[in-house]
């Protein structure tokens, strides 16, 4: 039952055009997806989905979507605290 529900969710999610965390990230840096490593940073460990760090290309980006995550903006993190 749990697993028919996981894949309705995910279906659900494909169609009404969620983005991963990797992909908002690569949007906004304009790097590749597969460039993109998300970091367990402490937005992570606090369950949060709307503020995340992720590197690419030797960078340390953090960023920051709206709840719809139609709007997104990585900015280089300026401090190692940002992202640790």
């Amino acid at each position: 039952m749990w697993k028919s529900l996981f894949i309705a969710a995910v279906l659900a999610c494909a169609a009404a055009g969620c983005k991963t965390q990797t992909a908002l990230t690569a949007d906004a840096t304009g790097c590749r997806v597969t460039e993109v490593d998300v970091l367990k940073s402490r937005y992570s460990r606090q369950g949060s989905t709307s503020v995340w760090c992720a590197t690419c290309k030797g960078k340390t980006y953090h960023c920051v979507s709206n709840a719809d995550r139609n709007r997104v903006e990585c900015q280089p993190a300026v401090s190692e605290d940002v992202c640790s």
